[in-house]
């Protein structure tokens, strides 16, 4: 057997070395052992609003030192976070709503938002039990749940920016959920 390896002439050798490093090197979407400020960035830029999520996660310190599977876990947490910042924000509205059509619309958000918590909180758990899909159902949960208090109509411009932050912040945590499908 030794015999048959040092037959192999070097030349093939490198040759095998060099398609391997460039295979490797090119078609590879991240690196798996990147962190850090080139993780952040070569994973936004594949999601649908790099400047905002690049943001998101530098502004959780241990983004900085994570693999792409612990920056996902971050991305989905700040997911689940903006959605209970949203949640307040939405409940203030309904207490302070000054018509009845106002705050039946701002309780038809704030009712979805308050079922969409417990979804997420089950979609970290099964992150955790590296069931991606079913954390990015969970994640899908609450896009959808924006996209449905926004199909209402009512325009408050509060709740249209916060509605834009959690949609935008959602939609980009699905994306890099899907890059470890």
């Amino acid at each position: 057997m030794a015999n048959q390896i040092s037959n192999i002439s070097p030349k093939i050798l490198v040759i095998i070395t060099l398609i391997s490093i460039v295979f490797n090197n090119n078609f590879r979407p991240i690196d798996a052992e990147e962190t850090g400020k080139a993780l952040i960035e070569s994973t936004c830029k594949k999601t649908q609003y790099p400047e905002e999520c690049i943001s998101a996660l530098e502004s959780n310190p241990g983004s900085f030192t994570a693999n792409l599977t612990g920056l996902t876990r971050i991305a989905v947490e700040k997911s689940a976070s903006k959605l209970v910042e949203t949640l307040h924000i939405v409940e203030t509205l309904v207490l302070n709503a000054t018509d009845y059509l106002t705050w039946g619309f701002l309780v038809n958000c704030r009712d979805t938002y308050n079922i969409s918590v417990p979804q997420i909180r089950r979609g970290l758990q099964a992150f955790d039990q590296l069931k991606f899909d079913k954390s990015y159902k969970s994640v899908e949960a609450v896009n959808n749940a924006v996209i449905g208090c926004d199909r209402q109509g009512w325009t408050l411009p509060i709740l249209t920016q916060v509605n834009r932050a959690l949609f935008r912040l959602t939609k980009d945590t699905m994306m890099i959920l899907h890059l470890l499908f």
